[in-house]
């Protein structure tokens, strides 16, 4: 039974590692940023994320789970059998943000709520900017207090290193 979460900062790449690694496992994907937004970037109450999150959970024995939001990760933490955490340098996510941004400009992602389409938003570069220093070891010490002693974690500190597993995954 797998039941993954993906973690990571903005631009890490977790929506892109979900869906590939739910095409290789036929497995459901759920996008956290989907879950948390309404139209126009109107941001779901707590409990009501965290209620859709559970109902996720008791309706699907197997999935993969993309985000952080860290009201939710103890729940999906506890039922979890592997984590992947992206822990790329910020040159790497940073600069892939602002890539999305300028290629995906006014679109909706497909990993993103509908009605939210990709604009340019100071509050949050700056929230991708700041995630080494502001989030990251919050997002560790969550991770380490409720992994359950059955779930593998997984740290990529580098694109390449989790392209090489992706890659060993397709050819086993």
């Amino acid at each position: 039974m797998k039941r993954i979460t993906i973690v990571g900062p903005s631009g890490s790449g977790k929506s892109t590692l979900a869906k590939q690694l739910g095409q290789i496992f036929d497995l459901p994907v759920f996008h956290m940023d989907q879950l948390f937004f309404d139209p126009g970037w109107v941001e779901k109450s707590k409990e009501t994320l965290l209620e859709e999150v559970k109902q996720i959970l008791d309706k699907n024995d197997q999935w993969i789970i993309e985000g952080n939001y860290g009201k939710t990760l103890p729940t999906r933490l506890s039922q979890s059998t592997q984590v992947i955490f992206l822990d790329y340098p910020r040159r790497i996510y940073f600069y892939r943000v602002l890539k999305r941004v300028v290629t995906t400009l006014g679109s909706v992602r497909e990993d993103m709520a509908p009605g939210c389409p990709e604009k340019i938003d100071l509050p949050f570069l700056k929230y991708v900017w700041n995630f080494k220093t502001a989030r990251r070891e919050k997002l560790v010490k969550l991770i380490q207090s409720e992994l359950p002693d059955d779930c593998e974690l997984i740290v990529f500190e580098h694109p390449k290193a989790c392209e090489q597993y992706f890659k060993n995954i397709k050819e086993s």
